[in-house]
């Protein structure tokens, strides 16, 4: 949620209407990002948007980015890391919340996998009773057809998470 204007009650011109709207902070559910152990590092704030580096990563030399890994496949090759999600809960909040994930920018060429689920750009269900209060790792996968060159190869995409208390 987020905040959101409106005119006040005596305006006698109303140009525009819009919803007013708060944050609730009763009941509410905070989520961040964090690197694995055995995962490529996450850069940015210590939560909301955060950004994973994979490196350069190529067929014939394998990923250069510690905690990358590449595995060969016929006419195609995988590059897979880890990272986790911490979901904390309110007072007032279920112990357990959906995790649902969708892609920003489908491009054809490459298949983005979390926990072995294909990402589109329509949210798919992660966890359905990911439990709060804990760090849950999860495996992101991406597939990359060897048909590629390096001039066509550049990878910058965006994974959207939704986490609902249920």
């Amino acid at each position: 949620m987020t905040d959101g204007w409106a005119q006040r009650k005596s305006a006698t011109k109303r140009t525009s209407s819009a919803i007013s709207m708060k944050s609730a902070s009763e009941g509410a559910i905070s989520v961040s990002f964090v690197s694995a152990p055995d995962g490529a590092a996450l850069t940015g704030g210590t939560s909301g948007q955060r950004s994973l580096n994979l490196g350069t990563v190529s067929l014939g030399s394998g990923a250069q980015t510690a905690n990358v890994q590449m595995q060969k496949l016929p006419g195609r090759f995988l590059v897979s890391t880890r990272f986790g999600i911490s979901i904390q809960a309110g007072p007032q909040t279920s112990t357990t919340a959906a995790v649902l994930a969708a892609l920003t920018i489908p491009d054809p060429a490459y298949t983005f996998r979390l926990d072995g689920i294909t990402l589109q750009t329509v949210p798919q269900l992660l966890q359905g009773q990911a439990r709060t209060g804990t760090t849950v790792m999860h495996r992101l996968e991406i597939e990359v057809p060897t048909s590629l060159t390096e001039k066509n190869s550049q990878l910058n995409n965006a994974i959207i998470f939704q986490v609902i208390p249920n």
